[in-house]
Formats: C-alpha cells, sequence, structure tokens
C-alpha cells in the first residue's frame, strides 16, 4: 500500500477502487452466507454485531464482549487495515499537495501507535482488556506505519541493505520475541519492527530467503489466504465448543476459503476492476 500510495503515487480513486473490489465481495458474501444459515437453522442473530463487522467498527464497538454469538470477531483485524488505507491516504494527500515528508508523517503514526499502545499497558497492564485495547485499536496498525516508513527509508538505495547473516538473525530475534511471555509492548513493537525492516530489505536479501519466498504454495497460500481468514472463524469457533476436530476445522476452513477465492473474491475482483 505503501508502495502504491507514495511511490507509484496512484490515483486516490483507482487506490480505492482496487481496495473495494478486493475485499467487500467477499467479505459481503460471507456476512451474507453466515446470517442466512442462522436464519435457516434458527440460530440466535446479533444485528448489532453484523452491523459493527458490515461497518468495519467491531474492533471499537464490539458488542457482547466474550459473549458474542456471530462468528465476526476476527473482523477487528480487517477493521484495522481499513483504517490504516484511511490514515495512509490522508498521509498521501498531505505529501502531494502541501509537500508534507511522507516517511516523517508516517513514522510519527507508527511512533504515536507504539506511546498509545505503551499507555495502555501501563493503564491496564496484562489483562484480558489490556490486551484487547492493544490488539483491537489502532495500535495495532503500528506495523503497517512502520513497514511503510521503512519503505520510504530505504527508497532509492542501491545495493544489499545488510550482510546475509543479518537477515537471518533478524529473522531468529524476531520470530523468538513472538514468544507468548515477552511482554506485549516488545512483541508489538520491536518484534514486528524487526519484520517490517526485513520486509522491505527482500529485494536485496540472500537468494535463498528469496526462492524460500516465491516458492509456489507460498505464493498460492498468499493469494488464497484472505477468503481462508474470512471463513476460518466460524470453524475455530466450532472447534472450540467441541463441534468439530480443529483439524477437521483447519480442513473445512480452507476448502471454503477455496470456494469463496474462486467463485467470488477473483471473479468479483476481475468484474469490477475491468468494467469499474
Amino acid at each position: 500500500m505503501g508502495q502504491l500510495l507514495f511511490i507509484k503515487k496512484t490515483d486516490l480513486r483507482h487506490f480505492y477502487k482496487r481496495r473495494i473490489s478486493r475485499i467487500f465481495p467477499a467479505f459481503l458474501v460471507f456476512i451474507f452466507l453466515i446470517v442466512l444459515v442462522d436464519l435457516i437453522f434458527s440460530r440466535p442473530i446479533s444485528f448489532p454485531e453484523v452491523i459493527s463487522a458490515v461497518t468495519f467498527t467491531n474492533n471499537y464497538f464490539e458488542v457482547n464482549v466474550g459473549r458474542n454469538v456471530m462468528p465476526f470477531g476476527h473482523v477487528w483485524s480487517l477493521s484495522v487495515e481499513e483504517h490504516s488505507y484511511i490514515l495512509l491516504s490522508l498521509a498521501a494527500i498531505a505529501s502531494r499537495a502541501y509537500s508534507v515528508n511522507a516517511r516523517s508523517v508516517v513514522g510519527l503514526v507508527a511512533l504515536i501507535f507504539s506511546v498509545v499502545g505503551v499507555w495502555y499497558w501501563a493503564r491496564y497492564g496484562g489483562t484480558p482488556l489490556g490486551y484487547e485495547k492493544w490488539l483491537h485499536t489502532e495500535v495495532s496498525g503500528f506495523g503497517i506505519f512502520a513497514s511503510v516508513f521503512f519503505l520510504l527509508l530505504f527508497a532509492g538505495r542501491q545495493g544489499r541493505e545488510f550482510p546475509a547473516a543479518v537477515y537471518f538473525v533478524m529473522l531468529a530475534v524476531g520470530v523468538v520475541i513472538q514468544w507468548w511471555s515477552v511482554p506485549l509492548p516488545v512483541r508489538t513493537t520491536v518484534g514486528v519492527g524487526i519484520f517490517a525492516v526485513l520486509v522491505n530489505s527482500l529485494k536485496d536479501a540472500p537468494v535463498l530467503v528469496r526462492n524460500a519466498l516465491t516458492f509456489m504454495p507460498m505464493r498460492k497460500m498468499g493469494i488464497w489466504s484472505y477468503s481462508i481468514y474470512l471463513w476460518q472463524q466460524p470453524f475455530y469457533l466450532a472447534a472450540h465448543r467441541g463441534e468439530i476436530s480443529y483439524w477437521g476445522a483447519v480442513i473445512v476452513s480452507v476448502l471454503c476459503g477455496l470456494t469463496s477465492f474462486y467463485l467470488v473474491e477473483r471473479p468479483m475482483r476481475n468484474y469490477l476492476n475491468r468494467t469499474w
């Protein structure tokens, strides 16, 4: 997204049309089918949960926290992503129209997110409420803005950013920092920050690293990931309730995700990009 907005300077109308064609069709079909199935089988339906999911606000207005009846809890992360697109596009407008330094603005936003996150942690500690506030609010957009910051920092530079061994060391450190016992602020700033550096230096990474990431199964999983992301939640919750095994949930989630991708996401995306 940073490449499109700040380097290629994509027209914002075109940018949003592409985002809408990528995200909305599969998402709205997922919401519709879940509600339809619940109606058919006379299951409880919480329309406030439906509305907060459809409007990408359930990261702030999730109702009945801990007692949700709809499998839309995971939409909080999609909501943060959409909010980040809006903030990034505002930064792009400022940099284009008013010659504001985009790297400084994006870096400042990332810094603010990290500071707010640390305040949440200091205020609520390791309680479930503190965990939710850290993950389910603007703070979790830190990784997106940190990544765009390093993209702009490295832009135009020639040659490898780091010696080959450094990539593997950073990857190992970033993974270790994600261990559950590491304090959440460290995981979500330092750990994610390391990954943001790695992502934006991949073009100069060792061949072994680039070949691993361009391996066909990895590429396919990336292509399918959005539809699988949408459909994993209802089956994860069913497994959590003991209605299906966890391996069964994984298999059904992937099958539903692939069905969504080939019948809804890809054809609708191609149609809208071609005609809109």
